[in-house]
């Protein structure tokens, strides 16, 4: 750990000593670009398109090296500094789209490894003579993360005479984990503990308030996300499980989300802890998509559509939840096909979600504090919302003999957060203040925050950033709400659920989300 906090000392010191001079050098370019245009960017969707290449800002060209040094920093700091940008990269309306516009590309384009480890893995995983089974070359990368990099290869049969037109017989991702990725991550880990338990023992100013963030237990969450990555096997199975979810792995007429794939394992070839094979997925990168298709808001409404139901379905149905939902795991395919009967030209798209090392499966009395207090925000029921943290607070506090301090202030203080969320000028992207605001009212109060909510907010932000780009003012409650109900039922709460709806009008209050004047009327008599 002293070995690798000195390495990150000295790969982040030249950005920490040049900040000033990046500092003044923004400020005078900001200045002249205000002085040439007053036109700011500030719709959303906008704001997305804009985060996809550095080329797309002129603003950034002036003081691109210090976005670069920055960005080679990152990559060079290890696997848990690159996972936590790439989730920040995602958010253009959070950080900025010049921000994004340099750290989305390590979603998909960090520095590779030698192709002599590559060939060293696959020896170890599929043999001495692993290249008479499959064709691998050291230019066909398609992307590199902060776990490991994936080939585009072919495989092929002991039948097959030549390899000259092998390109087009079964095409397989092949994705190869970095060397010493494990070692870096568990120093990093220990590194984040003891800044944590530091923090803890400060009791001055604002840091005496982190503990009701319950930080050792996100902490420990992320190191379950990041470790589950580094055995191959274990994202086998998640590809297995996923696909059973979505019915992938069925008839394709009874796919619940027929927009909706994964890839496949090559069961010739299984994962092993460095190794793993999959189905080649085509398709174009989310960003590129959106970009080519702007003008067609109707397809990209859609698309969203598709993707919330998707991420609502891993939540409150599955509860097994892919906790890596940045950009570079979407990709869009599009193609056509004719009708051999009626000869109709159809047009199909399809989302491609990739990389599921990372996911998430909460224990059930968990799950059921998730599942409560998200639905609870989306039927813009903040005091159910906050009664249910409350509770769940107050007997993990217990323990300790401690206890929130003025809970029906922090409830007024949610149902306050729902009320607001329900104006004109809401946009999806303000849910991310809406989180950090219920942080907040969590360490006035004393409210100790479940881990466990804290790595769903998590997902939903980074989930929230690509359905900010599709589509900034789409309505997640109504897509949503269905999903929710479907959910309640399938984990025997729809009764539990049933008994808190009062009347008729109250039923269509809870199944739309909005308040009638029978709650407002209630909610008067218990103030």
């Amino acid at each position: 750990m002293i070995r690798r906090i000195l390495k990150l000392t000295i790969v982040f010191s030249p950005v920490v000593v040049l900040y000033p001079l990046h500092l003044l050098t923004w400020r005078i370019v900001v200045g002249r670009n205000n002085d040439e245009n007053n036109d700011t960017v500030t719709d959303a969707h906008d704001l997305a398109l804009n985060s996809i290449s550095l080329n797309d800002s002129s603003s950034l060209k002036p003081i691109g090296w210090y976005y670069q040094l920055c960005l080679y920093s990152v990559e060079y700091s290890g696997a848990a500094c690159i996972k936590i940008m790439q989730w920040a990269g995602s958010r253009p309306d959070m950080f900025g789209h010049n921000f994004c516009a340099v750290f989305s590309k390590l979603q998909d384009s960090t520095k590779p490894h030698s192709w002599k480890y590559t060939k060293k893995a696959m020896k170890d995983a599929y043999g001495e003579n692993w290249e008479e089974k499959v064709k691998l070359g050291q230019n066909d990368i398609l992307g590199s993360g902060c776990i490991g990099q994936v080939y585009k290869g072919v495989i092929f049969d002991d039948n097959d005479e030549s390899t000259s037109d092998i390109d087009d017989k079964h095409p397989v991702a092949v994705k190869v984990m970095h060397p010493n990725v494990e070692n870096d991550i568990d120093a990093d880990l220990d590194i984040l503990r003891l800044t944590v338990r530091i923090l803890e023992h400060m009791n001055i100013g604002p840091v005496k308030d982190l503990k009701w963030l319950n930080l050792p237990g996100f902490i420990e969450e992320m190191a379950t996300m990041l470790k589950i990555q580094l055995d191959l096997r274990t994202e086998g199975e998640h590809l297995i499980q996923f696909n059973k979810n979505f019915g992938c792995d069925g008839d394709e007429n009874d796919k619940k989300y027929q927009s909706i794939v994964f890839p496949k394992l090559i069961q010739e070839y299984p994962p092993t802890k460095h190794v793993l094979m999959e189905t080649f997925c085509e398709g174009q990168p989310i960003m590129d998509f959106i970009r080519t298709n702007k003008a067609d808001q109707k397809l990209l409404t859609t698309m969203c559509t598709e993707a919330i139901k998707a991420v609502c379905q891993m939540i409150f149905i599955d509860n097994f939840t892919h906790g890596d939902l940045h950009p570079g795991n979407f990709f869009f395919l599009s193609f056509l096909v004719t009708d051999n009967i009626f000869h109709w030209l159809l047009y199909f798209k399809k989302i491609r979600i990739l990389d599921v090392g990372i996911t998430t499966v909460h224990s059930e009395s968990d799950h059921k504090l998730i599942s409560d207090v998200l639905a609870a925000f989306i039927r813009c029921d903040g005091r159910k919302a906050g009664r249910s943290m409350i509770d769940d607070s107050n007997t993990r506090l217990e323990s300790i003999g401690d206890h929130s301090v003025d809970a029906e202030k922090f409830i007024d203080r949610m149902e306050q957060l729902t009320i607001k969320a329900q104006g004109e000028n809401y946009f999806m992207e303000h849910l991310g203040n809406y989180i950090s605001h219920i942080c907040q009212c969590a360490a006035t109060h004393h409210v100790m925050i479940n881990q466990a909510f804290i790595s769903a907010a998590l997902a939903v932000k980074v989930q929230e950033g690509i359905a900010l780009a599709l589509d900034p003012s789409i309505e997640i409650w109504k897509i949503a709400i269905p999903i929710i109900m479907e959910g309640e039922r399938k984990h025997g709460r729809a009764a539990e659920r049933a008994k808190e709806i009062l009347g008729f009008d109250r039923f269509v209050g809870w199944l739309t989300g909005n308040k009638n004047d029978d709650d407002k009327k209630d909610k008067a008599k218990d103030h």
